[in-house]
């Protein structure tokens, strides 16, 4: 049997596809929303490859695992170990201590293949949420659903090949790949982390790729000199899923099969393809960038994530640099470190010793070391850094870690019957509810001093990432919260009648700029609300791009940053959707609303006051300064507080 090739230049093009469109992705979403693609790219092109050579090695009766696995350690690993290495020694030098053992963390379980599983287990946000743009080793997962599959999938092969008819083997692929695709979609709401980290819900999109090389194997499919038209019909199906596929649809799932199925329709028409276009795209440069592909895949994240890490998002000049950063970085991780040790002749068990075990046991060494020096590493030689670092460290805590904000992704019957839920001077049940998302939640110290002041309590409930709509809330969020949302929402409805007064705060903006029929919806909603309940209205509070509340301590080791800067992010569409609101509560008899925004913005808006944090994050006051802002509003505007004191107090009569 004829051996197969094993350097084709139109894959190469594929791979400087899947590698640009990632990396135009994490530069910058607006670029190419559908850019993430790039991964389910690679995907296809390994299944491809891998099964193809195991295919006909195995046929000819040439196969051999430990030769793969020799190969596979390697093409794959030096270059990986090499990164994960730099990744842990430059974290332990830029980051805070507790980021620094997390990337310690993330770098063992990297090393061993299985970063995957740890970004599931212990990765509490989205893949696509701004927070997971600073975790260096994040895109490993990807690499560890390679060398997983590389695991399993040559032992599938050689037991099942020959063995069972070329038709069932082919009809079991189409089902791996149908089920793999319908389990992703099925768990993608309820289960997101794990549908988008773990081999089970990817193992279709490597698969296509194997379908590919199996069809090729069995004949089932010839290499064509006529598949023009099936090669345009491929970079029109990727070029549009990189850029109308985005991360707010349903992906992974049965929509992966839109790149996947592209990326073997092109991988099959480029083989005997001698049309202009392939010529032009098989150009030196374009190969240049296929082969440093590997490479620039590993280094492009944690360059990004280090500079987000301390300045925040780059500014098209800065992302410029940062492009041709990663390419000569990729160059260079390329020429001394991928072709240095790919070609090299060494026996397997001295092989398996110097580039998989003492690798391992190196990188598990010095990660250790980090943990262990509780995130400062060789900075614990360093008491200057330790004062300055507990001088400005902001020890604020997450909103949800407080017992009496009762915060949740999913509001079950028992939360509202919690007394830890209860603000103010009784500890029995008040006939003020407090509802909303984490923007609401936010406003708990402010109200919180305002009852205490004025004799009444209210309790707390708050959905994350979820409007405060009687019904039809899943509308307006994201496809991994429907089931949430909707569930949330129904069981908060059902308690609403206890209540006389509701206080409602939401990110009005975001679910506006997610679906525009918001504000029609909401008012529809209060409108129900209000025909028998006082409807207190709280406005959105500004936003501010780019604030870090640990930026001072940051600053110690990222020169230039200001802390200070911080722009206003819509600015514009947060101002007129409170004044809409207002203007609608004017217009109602039980609706009122009110802002709490000149605490913030006195006389100029801004996240700190007299150099302190106020804020969270970019949109939540920190739950310690709303106690405060509260104490300030009373003092500041007496007024608006009495106001407030009526409105409670029509439905709610003081003791």
């Amino acid at each position: 049997m004829k051996q197969i090739n094993t350097y084709y230049a139109h894959i190469d093009t594929l791979r400087a596809f899947a590698v640009l469109t990632v990396i135009l992705f994490h530069i910058n979403h607006e670029y190419l929303p559908g850019g993430f693609i790039g991964v389910d790219v690679f995907f296809v092109i390994s299944g491809y490859l891998i099964t193809s050579h195991i295919m006909q090695s195995a046929g000819s009766g040439q196969f051999s695992l430990k030769d793969f696995y020799a190969r596979r350690i390697k093409r794959i690993l030096p270059a990986s170990f090499f990164v994960i290495t730099v990744t842990v020694i430059i974290a332990q030098y830029l980051f805070l201590p507790e980021d620094a053992i997390q990337v310690a963390k993330s770098a063992s379980w990297s090393a061993f293949s299985l970063p995957n599983i740890y970004f599931w287990k212990f990765q509490d946000t989205s893949y696509f949420a701004s927070s997971s743009y600073t975790i260096p080793l994040l895109h490993y997962w990807s690499l560890g659903v390679e060398e997983q599959f590389y695991v399993i999938w040559p032992l599938v092969i050689l037991v099942l090949l020959n063995r069972i008819p070329k038709p069932v083997f082919i009809i079991l692929i189409i089902l791996t790949i149908l089920f793999s695709a319908i389990i992703a979609e099925w768990l993608i709401s309820t289960h997101h982390s794990f549908v988008y980290y773990m081999l089970p819900t990817r193992a279709g999109e490597l698969l296509v790729g194997g379908l590919l090389a199996a069809l090729m194997y069995f004949g089932w499919l010839q290499k064509r000199t006529d598949s023009h038209i099936l090669f345009y019909l491929s970079i029109v199906i990727l070029i549009g899923a990189s850029i109308f596929i985005d991360s707010d649809m349903t992906f992974p799932g049965f929509l992966y099969l839109i790149p996947t199925i592209g990326s073997a329709l092109f991988i099959y028409s480029g083989f005997e393809n001698n049309s202009p276009v392939l010529r032009l795209m098989t150009s030196k440069p374009i190969l240049w960038v296929g082969k440093l592909s590997y490479s620039a895949y590993l280094v492009h994240w944690p360059v990004l994530a280090f500079y987000r890490y301390g300045y925040g998002s780059p500014s098209l000049l800065t992302e410029l640099v940062l492009f041709l950063v990663i390419l000569v970085l990729a160059w260079l991780n390329w020429k001394w470190i991928e072709e240095k040790f790919r070609y090299n002749q060494i026996e397997f068990k001295p092989l398996v010793i110097k580039q998989f075990l003492t690798p391992i046991l190196c990188i598990c060494l010095l990660s250790f070391a980090v943990i262990k020096s509780d995130g400062l590493g060789l900075r614990l030689l360093s008491e200057s850094y330790q004062t300055k670092l507990s001088s400005t460290y902001n020890h604020a805590k997450a909103p949800n870690s407080y017992d009496f904000v009762c915060q949740y992704w999913r509001v079950e019957s028992e939360h509202l019957s919690d007394s830890n839920c209860i603000i103010g001077i009784d500890a029995v049940e008040p006939k003020v509810l407090l509802w909303g998302d984490s923007n609401a939640a936010h406003y708990i110290g402010i109200l919180g001093q305002i009852a205490k002041s004025q004799g009444w309590s209210f309790r707390n409930i708050s959905h994350a990432s979820c409007p405060p709509l009687l019904k039809g809330a899943e509308s307006f969020v994201n496809h991994v919260r429907y089931s949430d949302c909707r569930a949330s929402s129904e069981i908060v409805s059902n308690y609403l009648d206890k209540y006389d007064v509701i206080i409602i705060s939401a990110a009005y903006s975001s679910y506006y700029k997610s679906n525009n029929d918001f504000l029609a919806k909401f008012k529809a909603s209060l409108s129900e609300l209000s025909y028998d309940k006082k409807v207190v209205l709280i406005g959105k509070a500004p936003v501010f791009k780019g604030y870090d509340r640990q930026c001072l301590a940051k600053s110690l080791n990222y020169p230039m940053s200001d802390c200070f800067d911080n722009t206003q992010s819509d600015q514009t569409l947060i101002e007129s959707i409170n004044q809409d609101l207002r203007a609608y509560a004017n217009s109602q008899t039980n609706v009122h609303f009110i802002d709490f925004n000149g605490l913030v913005c006195k006389p100029e808006c801004s996240p700190y006051q007299k150099h302190s944090p106020l804020y969270f994050d970019q949109s939540h006051i920190e739950i310690q300064a709303s106690w405060l802002l509260g104490a300030d509003l009373i003092k500041l505007y007496p007024k608006q507080v009495q106001s407030f004191e009526s409105i409670i107090n029509e439905k709610y009569p003081r003791n």
